[in-house]
């Protein structure tokens, strides 16, 4: 599209959103709906993934209540440690709003952690596809959780959630289909965007938002 993919998404996204627009009139009508990008980086440490299992098909603000309380029993940003966790009895991880199948993953995540000796720095090093593959060796954890981790924690460019309901909604929406659409179709109308799949995506999201004509 004329500008040069970085490995992470620049504080300057003028020319990517100007490159997708001039790619795609329909999205450039999003964007103009939707306004400013807004997508803050975090850390891709063990906090990120186990919020990243929390918010598995839970609106956002349910999975933060349950996220925080969890921080309280195992600590929050570098306090959380595999170690920290794993030292949670599994009656006080359900106490906090976990379902059974979570507290588990979040236990498996927390000893996979340690057994791979992993970190942020070594997350934020790996490859897109590197990342999912090592990660969803995790009982519970989907490509979907990893490529939230790598869109709203690595700021990744070219991310492509297709397990997404929110972004087959806003292709619908985008497009003004009568049905949503199916992986395949999903894949084929986002090669338009690449390399900035992540923006595009994170634009259907906010479509949905919008009221009305737009």
């Amino acid at each position: 599209m004329g500008v040069s993919e970085p490995r992470r998404l620049p504080e300057d996204m003028g020319p990517i959103l100007q490159a997708l627009g001039e790619a795609d009139p329909a999205l450039k009508r999003a964007i103009k709906a939707v306004g400013a990008f807004v997508l803050p980086g975090k850390p891709a440490d063990l906090q990120a993934f186990v919020r990243a299992i929390i918010g598995q098909q839970l609106s956002v603000k349910v999975a933060g209540t349950i996220s925080d309380r969890l921080c309280l029993q195992a600590g929050r940003g570098a306090e959380m440690t595999p170690e920290s966790i794993l030292c949670v009895p599994m009656e006080q991880m359900r106490a906090v709003g976990l379902s059974q199948a979570k507290a588990e993953s979040i236990r498996a995540l927390a000893a996979f952690w340690r057994d791979q000796e992993l970190s942020a720095e070594k997350i934020e090093a790996m490859a897109d596809e590197e990342l999912v593959a090592l990660l969803t060796q995790v009982r519970g954890i989907g490509p979907w959780t990893v490529k939230m981790v790598q869109m709203f924690c690595l700021r990744r460019p070219d991310i492509l959630p297709v397990e997404d309901l929110g972004l087959k909604m806003g292709i619908q929406r985008l497009d003004g289909l009568a049905e949503r659409p199916t992986v395949r179709e999903m894949v084929e109308r986002a090669e338009v965007w690449r390399p900035w799949r992540s923006v595009a995506t994170w634009y259907l999201w906010k479509l949905l938002l919008v009221k009305g004509e737009w």
